[in-house]
Parts: C-alpha cells; structure tokens; sequence
C-alpha cells in the first residue's frame, strides 16, 4: 500500500532562507517545480493542487547584527512559521497530503506544529522521520550562531524558544516516536539532550553496519507503531555532498542516492505516511539545477514511484 491516488497532494511553497547562514534556499521552491515535480505527479497518477509560495523570507541587505546568544530575525521567522502551520492545517483538514517545499530546515517547525495540532483533534499523534546530516536539536543556550534552522526538531519535542514553542499549542511531538537517518555532524549538547529525551538515532556508523533496510524498518516501527500517520522532515543534505552540490550545509560521508531511494520506497509501502518536507535545496550553490533534479527524483519514491 503506498500513498492513496484519490488523495490530492498539495504544493505547499515555503520560500525562507533567514534561519540559516546561506542565502538562496528560498529558491528552493521554484526550483523543484523547474526540475519537474508537477509532471511528476502527473507520471504517478496522483492529482495534486500548486498552493503556491507564501512570501518569501530572505535575510535583509545589510544584515542585521545581533549579539551572541541570540535568535536571529525570531520575530520574521515567527510570523512566517505561523502562516505555514495554517497552510498545512487547511491542507490535512481537507485530507490533502501537505508537501512542503523548501526553504531551510526551519519550515519544519510550522509543518510539525501543523500535524501535531490537526492529529489531536484526531486523537492521534504523528510519528516524526527526520532524515538529516545533522541532528537539528540546538537550543537558544546551544548554538553557536543562532540560527533557527538548527533548532526545529528540538522545538517540535518542546525544547527552545517560549516564542517558537508557542507554536505547538503545548502539544509537542513525542520524541519516542521519533528518529533521526543519516546524521553524521552531532554538536556534544545536542547528543547529551537527544538521549535524555529519547529521539532514536541511526547514525552513518548504524546504517554501514545495520544497512538501510533494518534501520528504515526499525525507524517505521518507532515512529508508527499502530499505525500512526508519519510526517518525514526529509533535508537534502543528508545525502553525500558529493551528488548535492546545492545545498548550504553539506557534509561529506554520506547516504548514497540509492541508499535514499530504499528508505523512502519502504517508507512510502506502508501507506502511513501522510506529509512531508523537502528542504535546503539552494539553487545558487547549485549546477545546472541538479540537487533539485535529485530531490524530484526523491519525491517520486517518496510518493509511490518504484522500478517494477
């Protein structure tokens, strides 16, 4: 079973590159639509609704300074985080499947709070895939620079900023419900803080001695026990930096692009998987568009497309 073909799939645009270093991952979003996801969708059979991009949220020229210890344009970012999340609800509630396209790893903030606040009405909660080279669970106190897009999957297990924590409505993603793939840059806080909570995490080391398959399985059965609805943050860099040339962040020693493929086929098999992100891909780092070429290609498994 894989993703309902009477399910429309709605083209959530999130055009936001303030929360991290790097400009242009705002562009993120035109580019996959470029790459060709809407022909995609069409290839699979599966009829979809372009909400188009919100407005787009772009560091200022000249930036603005901010002291150490801080949270960068919170105040931009908040608003922002809070138009997506109501995107998103209007997309579950009328039984659309949200496919959020980015943008920074920050998005992730207002599509969790989107899920976990339409699942309690349901009387459910999401389980959380996090697939990433990095571990995204810095706090205020934690980073070093203050970037949100270091910050999300710590907020959405209630850990962060009173403002950005708002968000959630105090109805947080329960962290033994949700695991992390591929992560290989782990700052020591943030290691120390995932295992007092109890985020699962397969590192690169688990899934070079486990292979993708166990670790995937594993990962579903943490994340949907009872077959609880999956959202998948899904951050482009946590395949090898080798085939991702745009992308803000990337780090060496990574998933191989069938390795990716396995994991989102079996995800999307199960058929619980009900929303996703795909995020950090940065036309302007990028060659010939081909990081967004990669992440359209990703979407298709993602959504149901398999070799036979």
């Amino acid at each position: 079973m894989r993703i309902n073909k009477s399910k429309v799939v709605d083209i959530i645009g999130a055009p936001i590159s303030i929360a991290s270093p790097e400009k242009g991952a705002s562009l993120g979003p035109d580019a996959l639509r470029i790459a060709g996801l809407k022909e995609s969708l069409n290839r699979l059979g599966l009829e979809y609704s372009d909400m188009g991009n919100q407005a787009s949220l772009e560091e200022p020229f000249p930036a603005r300074f901010f002291d150490p210890g801080t949270i960068r344009y919170l105040d931009e970012i908040h608003s922002f985080l809070l138009t997506l999340k109501e995107r998103v609800i209007e997309s579950f509630s009328n039984g659309h499947f949200p496919l959020i396209l980015g943008g920074d790893h920050s998005l992730a903030i207002g599509s969790l709070a989107a899920a976990a606040t339409y699942y309690k009405t349901k009387d459910t909660k999401p389980g959380v895939i996090w697939f990433d080279a990095h571990a995204d669970y810095n706090t205020e106190e934690s980073s070093p620079s203050g970037n949100i897009h270091g910050m999300p999957l710590a907020v959405a297990t209630g850990r962060g900023n009173a403002r950005l924590l708002s968000l959630f409505e105090n109805n947080f993603i329960d962290p033994r419900r949700t695991v992390i793939i591929g992560v290989r840059s782990i700052d020591p806080i943030e290691g120390k803080l995932l295992d007092e909570v109890g985020v699962e995490v397969f590192t690169m080391k688990d899934i070079d001695e486990m292979g993708m398959l166990q670790c995937t399985r594993k990962a579903i059965k943490i994340a949907s026990p009872d077959k609880n609805p999956i959202h998948l943050s899904f951050d482009i860099d946590g395949l090898d930096a080798s085939m991702i040339p745009g992308t803000g962040t990337p780090v060496s020693g990574g998933i191989t692009l069938r390795e990716a493929h396995l994991m989102l086929e079996l995800i999307a098999e199960t058929g619980f998987l009900q929303s996703m992100d795909m995020v950090e891909v940065n036309p302007i780092l990028d060659t010939r568009n081909q990081t967004a070429h990669v992440a359209k290609s990703l979407l298709e498994s993602a959504l149901g497309k398999v070799i036979f």
